[in-house]
């Protein structure tokens, strides 16, 4: 677990986000993911998903909602 904990200029805390590890491992293979399309000059919509078959529904749920955020 990670806590990223945002400031102001005066040392105030603003905004505080938990970011768990699958949300960290998700991000980063889709950020790896988007390197790789970009590099290969592959279409902006393909999906390929490492190792999103090992996944239960729910994660695969999570992953996307992950991967649209990063996206946009």
């Amino acid at each position: 677990m990670v806590k990223v904990t945002r400031v102001d200029e005066g040392g105030a805390e603003v905004a505080t986000v938990e970011v768990d590890d699958f949300i960290i491992e998700i991000i980063y293979s889709g950020i790896a993911e988007m390197l790789r399309e970009a590099e290969a000059g592959a279409a902006a919509g393909r999906s390929g998903s490492p190792a999103g078959g090992d996944l239960s529904r729910e994660a695969r749920q999570r992953r996307a909602k992950i991967l649209n955020r990063v996206r946009n």
